[in-house]
């Protein structure tokens, strides 16, 4: 748990640490055009390395000041804020290709913000994105960001939420094989998956979330005549998130549930796999959607998308996203300080 005294103590608006993602990616050039604006620059600490920020804000042409750290109470107001790293430098790496030193990087940008985060140092943490390839490559064997950020905080119960327009989709399986996603579809999983989204959905500012549960199979089973997982694993998950106060209904087929919920009729909808969700979610706005990690006792939100290893360093990556992961961490913020 944070502690009650911190260098961020002072500051009487929040302080998040930006990780800088992988270096041969888009997330030192989504970050440096984020800090171009005020309200994100005077919020943020880019975690990473000074000198790779330096050596693209340059290719951009940009002239940010910018102001190496080596802590979080080092933070000066006016400048793009640099928790230097020093990781890797320009030009031992090639942008656009996956390389260990890079996926080594980010993952040490990873577990510096985390640590700042549980001492206090920073209010939370918003990701840019890494490789996973890059990451094993280093021998460092994580599915992804959840996965760490889980293991560093000592938490169990946890889940992937997926936010756009105010709809909130938490998965039941992520970053494994379709079949192995079959056989991970349990009671207690979807159970627990249900509490998760409904919780994350009041710290976001929906005072009686409306959940929707979708089904693993099409139809949702048709009452089994496309697979019993409905009426085994789901259903019953569903009932128990019921007597327990969640406002929690289905399973409703996954080739519809997602546009109910996008017209208004819910809230939050539980997705049994990482493409039901993502899929639907991507397709219909690729820009804004944010990743957060929900369950944990730290504020976790990321971009909605990758490296982009086939537009790094051609300086028309988009920020979008990374501001809606800004302005979602900063709903988490205030309602959870308004909670107490």
């Amino acid at each position: 748990m944070p502690h009650e005294k911190s260098a961020n103590a002072h500051r009487k608006s929040p302080l998040f640490a930006l990780t800088m993602g992988d270096p041969a990616g888009i997330g030192p050039e989504i970050a440096l055009k984020a800090l171009q604006i005020p309200a994100f620059r005077e919020s943020t600490v880019v975690v990473g390395d000074f000198g790779v920020m330096e050596d693209v804000a340059a290719s951009l042409n940009l002239h940010l000041p910018l102001h190496p750290m080596a802590s979080a109470g080092e933070f000066t107001t006016g400048s793009a804020n640099i928790l230097d790293c020093r990781q890797v430098t320009p030009g031992s790496y090639i942008i656009g290709r996956t390389h260990a030193s890079c996926g080594r990087a980010a993952y040490a940008y990873i577990e510096r913000a985390i640590r700042d985060a549980l001492a206090g140092e920073v209010d939370g943490v918003i990701t840019n994105p890494i490789n996973k390839e890059a990451l094993h490559a280093a021998g460092i064997n994580y599915p992804g960001h959840t996965e760490i950020f889980a293991e560093k905080t000592g938490t169990a119960g946890y889940s992937m939420l997926f936010l756009l327009r105010n709809v909130g989709v938490a998965h039941v399986t992520t970053h494994c094989s379709l079949r192995d996603a079959i056989e991970l579809v349990s009671v207690d999983r979807v159970a627990s998956n249900i509490r998760l989204l409904d919780g994350a959905m009041r710290q976001l500012g929906v005072a009686a979330p409306r959940i929707a549960v979708g089904g693993l199979n099409p139809h949702a089973g048709e009452n089994g005549l496309f697979g019993n997982e409905e009426i085994r694993h789901i259903a019953p998950a569903i009932e128990t998130a019921r007597r327990e106060g969640v406002a929690a209904t289905g399973p409703y087929p996954p080739d519809t549930v997602f546009m109910r919920a996008f017209r208004g009729e819910f809230d939050g909808v539980v997705a049994m796999l990482h493409d039901h969700g993502f899929v639907a979610l991507k397709s219909m706005d690729f820009e804004h959607g944010v990743n957060i990690t929900i369950g944990l006792p730290i504020i976790r939100t990321s971009v909605g998308h990758g490296t982009a290893f086939d537009i790094a360093g051609k300086g028309i990556a988009s920020p979008e996203s990374l501001l809606a992961a800004f302005d979602a961490a900063l709903r988490l913020y205030r309602n959870r300080k308004q909670s107490g």
